[in-house]
């Protein structure tokens, strides 16, 4: 039986892509594509995962009356996933409502999509 290396993944944030030609893991805020055939990166990202307005300003809120720490892990991908055409790639991060959205053929496209109010977690 033959084995490939051990690959650092958070959460068992791992997914291949709809086509099996590429699969995503994450690192805490970090995103990599390998190739499935060779275990070669054929992409990776770091996530900006400053925290959108909407929560900043509720979780000030938040510290203010129980105060309440925040951690680095709170800045960390909770979920990943692929388009069905293995072109788009997002990464959340729900504590700070934040979704990005990348494009794998094209390094410099990438899109943020924050959570107002109403996609707020904080209780």
């Amino acid at each position: 039986m033959d084995f490939t290396e051990v690959y650092k993944q958070s959460s068992s944030l791992v997914a291949f892509s709809p086509g099996g030609h590429f699969i995503l893991t994450v690192v805490e805020d970090r995103i990599i594509v390998r190739r499935t055939d060779n275990f070669q990166i054929t992409r990776t990202w770091l996530v900006n995962a400053s925290p959108s307005q909407t929560n900043l300003f509720l979780s000030n809120k938040v510290k203010t009356s129980q105060g309440s720490s925040n951690s680095k892990s709170d800045a960390w991908i909770t979920h990943c996933g692929w388009s069905c055409d293995s072109e788009y790639i997002l990464a959340a991060c729900t504590k700070h409502g934040v979704v990005h959205v990348l494009k794998l053929r094209d390094e410099g496209w990438s899109a943020r999509i924050e959570a107002g109010a109403e996609g707020d977690p904080i209780p």
